[in-house]
């Protein structure tokens, strides 16, 4: 039977391989839930994705991380959060039992598992995505979705989040925003995008965060390519719902991002 650190460590490879242009160095990150206990599995500090293997994943406490983000959330930062991350940080160990330091962007998953209702969480930078990100219109480039399968894999309206310095910052932006979000369109979002730093997809298998990526890096270049031809000519809103929620268009993204594929 495969563990959940040879699943993470597959998805880690083919997300970081060269041609895919999702990561370079040791850039973007991966974690997945254990349902069995209040814990999941991120990329260790410094690790690069392409090159992963199951001792290169840290076992973290999702309880205490959520306890973390949610004193953030009602009475802001403090030095005293900073510390308290930064221990929960450096006392993950790896399926091993070896201790290892977890990523710094691990907040990020602690939100997709702890309010995004998914297992599965992939940070990458890809460089179609960064340059968008990077722009100074880059929420305008992301207020709409660009082609049908972007609004059916991806969702009908993408989150797009001003920059954050990686961290608690990160995490507390994050979490703030996710929640905006929903109480704004009563879903929650599949792909957001960082400012001047990557993107966030999530999902309840490895494929389905991964072909959400997939897409998404295909709208960014769809995006540039439209920039380049006079602008960016959005799908209208409720012609992007429609198709998202679709009965046959769910079948069909459940169908193309399944890991057990009928």
């Amino acid at each position: 039977m495969t563990t959940l650190a040879e699943e993470i460590s597959d998805l880690a490879v083919r997300a970081g391989a060269p041609d895919a242009d999702l990561t370079i160095l040791a850039e973007g990150n991966a974690a997945v839930l254990d349902k069995a206990s209040d814990r999941f599995l991120v990329k260790a500090s410094g690790v690069v994705m392409g090159e992963a293997k199951t001792e290169d994943w840290v076992w973290v406490s999702l309880s205490k991380s959520v306890e973390i983000l949610d004193d953030a959330h009602k009475n802001g930062r403090s030095p005293q959060l900073d510390a308290a991350l930064d221990a929960i940080l450096k006392s993950a160990v790896t399926p091993q039992g070896i201790q290892k330091k977890a990523s710094i962007e691990t907040l990020v998953h602690v939100v997709a598992f702890h309010l995004l209702d998914s297992t599965w969480s992939l940070h990458t930078h890809p460089t179609p995505v960064v340059a968008l990100a990077a722009s100074s219109r880059a929420a305008e480039h992301y207020s709409g979705t660009v082609f049908p399968d972007e609004s059916v894999i991806c969702g009908p309206v993408p989150l797009y989040l001003p920059y954050d310095e990686p961290g608690l910052s990160l995490g507390l932006g994050f979490y703030s925003g996710a929640m905006k979000y929903m109480d704004t369109h009563g879903i929650a979002p599949r792909q957001i995008i960082l400012g001047n730093h990557g993107l966030c997809t999530f999902g309840n298998g490895k494929e389905e965060a991964l072909a959400t990526t997939q897409i998404a890096v295909k709208a960014a270049r769809v995006r540039l390519g439209a920039l380049t031809a006079g602008g960016i000519n959005f799908i209208p809103r409720d012609a992007a719902q429609t198709i998202a929620f679709r009965p046959d268009e769910i079948a069909r993204r459940k169908l193309l991002t399944s890991d057990n594929p009928q």
